[in-house]
């Protein structure tokens, strides 16, 4: 076997493609780009940080909705729109979060010098 699935696509490739619920996306990100020494500590004070890195992730990387992404009017009425937005229905690629992490990882260095 060459290492593809059925569909032609390598499992690498099948694993870029799932979509990963947007409040799972913002939190591994949270944890992804911040320094374990300024990390929140609580279930809390997460649930209050993971809405602001979705909107740290949202230029960076395409949000998706039920079926399709989201264009920058719908993900600035659902995620701007109040201080804590519903991530509820909100999805992004893998791979795009893989990306999205990278960029944010870059920019968070680049300002600190």
């Amino acid at each position: 076997m060459d290492g593809k699935t059925l569909a032609g696509n390598t499992p690498r490739q099948q694993l870029d493609d799932d979509m990963v619920p947007l409040a799972v996306a913002a939190t591994v990100a949270y944890f992804h780009v911040t320094d374990a020494a300024h990390q929140v500590t609580t279930q809390s004070d997460l649930a209050d940080i993971v809405p602001l890195v979705a909107i740290a992730l949202s230029p960076v990387a395409p949000i998706h909705g039920e079926d399709q992404p989201l264009s920058s009017i719908e993900v600035r009425e659902r995620l701007y729109g109040s201080r804590r937005p519903s991530l509820d229905g909100l999805k992004m690629r893998r791979a795009d979060l893989r990306t999205a992490m990278i960029t944010l990882r870059e920019a968070r260095s680049t300002f600190r010098r």
